[in-house]
C-alpha cells in the first residue's frame, strides 16, 4: 500500500506521451437536427457577454450523433492580455472533477477492488469514530458511511464556503481544504469533524469526491493523479487534463473574468490533489470524457466502464430525500454516481428525462442528453457568471434544436 503520510507526489504530464483524443468530425448542422441561425443567435449572445466584459473569452461545443454541430472559439485567453482563446486552451474545470472521480471509484467496483456497500472506514479508520451534530450536541450516526453514499452526496458531509452552521463553522476554522494538506492529511482531519447529516438522510453538496480521491489511492496503491492518468485519461486520449503543477502548459491556461475571483495558481504543485475540483482540461479532453458517458462506457474501442455500470451511476439515486442548504441538482432533478440527473418533464432547464449535468466553480458546465444523443459543454473562466451561463446555454441549445 502507499503510505499514509508524505508519498512523494508525481504531476501529470500535460504532453504527448499519448495519443491525443481524436477530435469530433464537424457536421452539417442543419443535417444533425439544429437552425443554422439559431446557433448564430447563440454566437452573438455570447459575443455580446465578451463585449460587455462579463467575460474574457469562451469555448463551446455541441455535438449531436457523435458529430459537432457547433464549436467556436471566443474572445481572448486572458482578460490582461490581446491573445485570442485558442482551440486548445486550458481551464480549471473546478467541480467537473467530480464525474471523473466518480468514473475511477466505479472501474475500481468493477474490478472486485470496491464495494459500493463498504463503509468508509474501512478504507479510513478515523471515520469510525464520526459523530453528527445534531440539536446543539454531537451524538453517534444513525448508520455509516459508504462509498455509495459519497458518490450521491448523501454522506452527511458538506462544504464549508457555502450555508451556515456549526459543522460549517468547524470547516473553516480548521482550515479543511488546505492546498498545503496530503490527501492522508485531509480525510482525517475532516473525519474529525461531525457530520452535518446522519448518513443516507440529506443530499448536501460536499467534499465528498475529495474523500473518494484518497479511498482510489488506497484501494489502487497509487498516487490519485497517476491512477487518472493510466485508467482514464490515457485510454480516452486527454493527453491535456491534469491537476496543477509546473509542467502544466501556461501559455495555453485561461485567465478568470473578473478582478477580485481568484483562480487557483496553475503552475504550482501542491500537496492536495482535490478530487472535488482540482482538475484542468481543455474542450477536446472534456467532449472525449462526455462521449465515453454517453457510449456506455467505451470511446474508439477502449472501455473504461460496462454499459451496465455506466446505466447505473446515471440514474437518480436519491428517490424522494430532501435536499440540504444548497440545492444543488435543481428542481425536477436528482442525483446519480457523479452526476446531476433529471428526473422530470418540468425541470429547473430545458431538457430531456435522464438527461446528465454538472458544473464547475469558474463557470465550466456541461451536459448530456441521452434522448436526443446531444452533449454541450462550455468552458469559461468567469465565477460570478455561472448562475447566468447555465440556464441562458440551455435555453439556446434547445431553442435551435429542430423538433
Amino acid at each position: 500500500m502507499i503510505s499514509s503520510e508524505n508519498f512523494v507526489v508525481l504531476p501529470i504530464l500535460f504532453a504527448t506521451c499519448v495519443a491525443l483524443a481524436k477530435p469530433l468530425e464537424r457536421g452539417d448542422p442543419k443535417q444533425l437536427g439544429f437552425d443554422p441561425a439559431k446557433l448564430t443567435t447563440m454566437s452573438k449572445e455570447i459575443q455580446g457577454l465578451i463585449s460587455d466584459n462579463d467575460l474574457p473569452g469562451a469555448i463551446v461545443a455541441i455535438a449531436r450523433h457523435d458529430k459537432l454541430a457547433y464549436h467556436e472559439v471566443f474572445g481572448k485567453l486572458k482578460p490582461s492580455g490581446d491573445e485570442a482563446m485558442p482551440p486548445n486552451a486550458v481551464f480549471q474545470i473546478f467541480s467537473m472533477t467530480k464525474p471523473i472521480i466518480a468514473v475511477a471509484v466505479m472501474q475500481l467496483v468493477e474490478r472486485g477492488k470496491l464495494s459500493l456497500d463498504d463503509p468508509i472506514e474501512k478504507y479510513i479508520p478515523a471515520f469510525g469514530k464520526t459523530t453528527v451534530w445534531e440539536n446543539g450536541v454531537e451524538v453517534p450516526p444513525k448508520g455509516v458511511i459508504t462509498i455509495a453514499e459519497l458518490l450521491r452526496h448523501t454522506s452527511g458531509l458538506t462544504y464549508g464556503f457555502f450555508g451556515t452552521g456549526h459543522v460549517r463553522a468547524q470547516y473553516k476554522a480548521k482550515g479543511i481544504d488546505a492546498r498545503t494538506q496530503t490527501l492522508s492529511q485531509f480525510v482525517d482531519n475532516i473525519a474529525s469533524i461531525p457530520l452535518e447529516h446522519h448518513p443516507g438522510t440529506v443530499w448536501e453538496y460536499s467534499m465528498a469526491s475529495d474523500v473518494l480521491g484518497r479511498v482510489i489511492e488506497i484501494v489502487s496503491d497509487k498516487p490519485l493523479q497517476d491512477y487518472l492518468k493510466q485508467n482514464i485519461f490515457d485510454p480516452l486520449g486527454m493527453s491535456d487534463t491534469g491537476f496543477t503543477g509546473p509542467l502544466v502548459p501556461m501559455g495555453r491556461v485561461a485567465g478568470a473574468a473578473t478582478a477580485g475571483w481568484q483562480l487557483r495558481p496553475a503552475d504550482v504543485e501542491v500537496p492536495f490533489k482535490s478530487g472535488g475540483g482540482g482538475l484542468l482540461s481543455t474542450m477536446n479532453d472534456y467532449l472525449s470524457f462526455c462521449r465515453m458517458i454517453l457510449h456506455g462506457g467505451s470511446l474508439n474501442d477502449n472501455e473504461v466502464l460496462s454499459k451496465a455500470t455506466i446505466a447505473l451511476m446515471t440514474r437518480d439515486q436519491l428517490g424522494g430525500l430532501p435536499r440540504g442548504q444548497y440545492n444543488g441538482p435543481g428542481y425536477g432533478y436528482g442525483f446519480g454516481f457523479g452526476f446531476a440527473v433529471r428526473t422530470d418533464d418540468q425541470a429547473t432547464y430545458p431538457g430531456s428525462v435522464g438527461d446528465l449535468w454538472w458544473g464547475g466553480y469558474s463557470g465550466t458546465y456541461f451536459w448530456i442528453d441521452p434522448t436526443e444523443e446531444l452533449i454541450a459543454v462550455i468552458l469559461v473562466q468567469a465565477p460570478n457568471m455561472r448562475r447566468t451561463l447555465r440556464p441562458l446555454m440551455r435555453r439556446l441549445v434547445y431553442d435551435a434544436l429542430l423538433r
